[in-house]
């Protein structure tokens, strides 16, 4: 499970969350007014060098676990429990099926996205 919660917090699969102010609010010294769009950028908040060390690079045996992938407060994702699982279930059944299963020697995923994020080919070897 460490290995899929490391690869949401790496590559967040949803970049932001846009939400409305209720009310006019203060953040970080600048005035926010009631009605505005706000987009929290989850995909920069998995990557915070003040919560997380060497936030860009991957490591499953990482310590920190709160990574904003699934949102955060009352907008916490309601299906992350699943979607982990999901994830955490095809990947063995993959691995499984396939064990000899890699990327292309050399080959780096490009992902791309603002508000939902994937990569843009995935090519594998067998």
């Amino acid at each position: 499970m460490k290995s899929v919660d490391e690869g949401l917090r790496w590559i967040a699969p949803i970049g932001t969350q846009t939400r409305q102010a209720t009310v006019d609010v203060e953040v970080a010294g600048a005035i926010i007014p009631r009605g505005d769009a706000v987009a929290a950028v989850v995909a920069s908040a998995c990557r915070d060098e003040g919560k997380f060390a060497h936030p860009d690079e991957f490591d499953m045996f990482r310590t920190e676990v709160e990574t904003g992938a699934f949102g955060f407060g009352s907008h916490y994702c309601t299906g992350h429990w699943f979607a982990r699982h999901q994830i955490r279930i095809a990947l063995e059944v993959l691995i499984e099926q396939l064990p000899q299963l890699r990327l292309p020697d050399g080959f780096v995923p490009t992902f791309v996205g603002w508000k939902f994020r994937a990569p843009t080919a995935l090519p594998a070897v067998w």
